[in-house]
């Protein structure tokens, strides 16, 4: 959490998966350990624990977007989305 914490609010970065599961959240991560700033946290959804997958950090949401077309085949396949650094920071507990 705490990389998250540290960069710009005004940066984005892409939201891959969700997931009540440290251990989904981890192995996913493990699984794609070759991308570049890949990584999660843990945050709340209904009051449960949310573990939530991102890659990169991007200056805007338009650089962030074009950096789906650069992700490998299978993370494309995940319907990544543009997420702003300030609502994962507002997210974090």
């Amino acid at each position: 959490a705490d990389w998250y914490r540290q960069r710009p609010a005004s940066e984005y970065t892409l939201q891959l998966l969700g997931t009540r599961s440290r251990q989904a959240a981890s192995d996913f991560v493990g699984r794609h350990a070759g991308v570049r700033d890949i990584g999660f946290f843990e945050t709340r959804h209904e009051g449960q624990p949310w573990f939530v997958v991102t890659q990169g950090a991007y200056a805007t949401r338009q650089q962030a977007q074009q950096g789906i077309a650069n992700l490998p085949e299978p993370l494309r396949n995940q319907k990544p989305w543009p997420r702003s650094m300030a609502s994962i920071q507002q997210s974090l507990p």
